[in-house]
């Protein structure tokens, strides 16, 4: 007990005297962390506050927006709606459109058919009138024109498919142009006078001879002899009747007397009705060669000129001015050189015919 009563107490433990000054900057900064915890967490809520007031202004404006967009989108879907409705009536009159077209296209086609199927005709038409023209007539120039005309036509069709029958229309046409003028009408003309003139010459048998026409010739010429004026030469005194009588006797006499030529053989001696027949015969045979001159048939042509030649020569007075005339006409047409072959058309009848068939077709 004594030893713990002597022992000297402990020392104390020293204080340290910093201690409220950490205390006081740890609550200091406490106090700051706090302060800043509270403006950062008013802060916070500030901005929260701003940002739920944007957004409640944005979802306000997005609102507005979609109700404008529903409203623009109902607008839209109403002028689709009116635009199905005019595109339906277009559609309805394009189909409209669309079904005139085809019946004008349709229309059009038939026209064009029918034109040309009538072109076609007139064509043909105009080709048969100048086959017509050579077979018959023998007119070259009237074919020349008929198949210009056809030629014509063609050219304002203005087809390609139609070049062929131009080609053999033109092929045709230069073949008519190559041919040798003859004229065909006044070699006509010139039968027909003859024809008229058969009954007015002079048959064979009746020709009379030159003395016994002198005297008539003379008796003839008296009377105009007669009416001259009596001052142009002196009156002469009037036979006497016995020197009358002696004139006629001498003139009677002489037509006793008949001198001719035996080296040709007697002229054919015909009864009135067989000279009737004769001549008819010959206007008939004239006939017949004109006739063939307007038929083209040469050789039929040449055989009745030379068989009236013939006829005129044996049975008709050869020595008198009007024989003599027809006979130098007749030997003039038959010596006179005419286009008696003309070219046929057949080879553009037959394309002319198959074109209307490919159109029937």
């Amino acid at each position: 007990m004594e030893n713990q009563a002597l022992t000297p107490p402990a020392a104390p433990a020293p204080v340290h005297r910093t201690g409220p000054r950490w205390n006081r900057i740890f609550t200091s900064a406490a106090i700051a962390i706090v302060a800043v915890l509270a403006w950062q967490t008013y802060d916070t809520r500030q901005e929260l506050r701003n940002v739920q007031a944007e957004m409640s202004r944005r979802l306000g404006e997005g609102d507005k927006a979609a109700q404008e967009a529903r409203t623009l989108a109902k607008q839209g879907q109403e002028n689709i709606d009116a635009l199905q409705t005019k595109m339906g009536g277009v559609d309805a009159r394009l189909e409209e459109a669309q079904g005139q077209s085809a019946a004008l296209e349709a229309l059009y086609a038939e026209f064009s058919r029918a034109r040309d199927e009538r072109a076609v005709a007139e064509i043909e038409q105009a080709v048969n009138i100048a086959a017509q023209q050579l077979q018959l007539a023998g007119n070259v120039p009237a074919a020349l024109a008929a198949l210009q005309s056809a030629d014509n036509r063609l050219a304002l069709l203005d087809q390609g498919r139609f070049l062929p029958l131009r080609k053999l229309i033109a092929a045709d046409m230069e073949r008519l142009k190559s041919l040798p003028v003859s004229d065909v009408a006044s070699v006509a003309l010139q039968l027909e006078t003859i024809m008229g003139r058969i009954d007015s010459l002079p048959l064979g048998f009746e020709h009379s001879p030159a003395l016994a026409a002198k005297p008539a010739a003379a008796k003839a010429a008296k009377p105009a002899n007669a009416s001259a004026p009596a001052a142009a030469e002196p009156a002469k005194p009037s036979p006497g009747f016995v020197m009358s009588l002696a004139q006629d006797l001498w003139g009677e006499f002489r037509q006793l007397i008949r001198i001719e030529r035996l080296d040709q053989p007697d002229a054919v001696l015909l009864a009135p009705g067989q000279a009737a027949y004769l001549r008819q015969n010959l206007r008939l045979r004239l006939l017949s060669a004109r006739l063939a001159l307007m038929q083209r048939e040469g050789k039929l042509f040449a055989e009745d000129i030379r068989q009236s030649r013939e006829w005129l020569q044996r049975y008709f007075d050869a020595q008198a001015k009007p024989v003599a005339d027809t006979l130098a006409e007749l030997a003039q047409i038959e010596r006179a050189r005419l286009s008696m072959n003309l070219p046929s058309l057949e080879a553009t009848q037959a394309a002319l015919r198959g074109f209307k068939l490919g159109g029937k077709r």
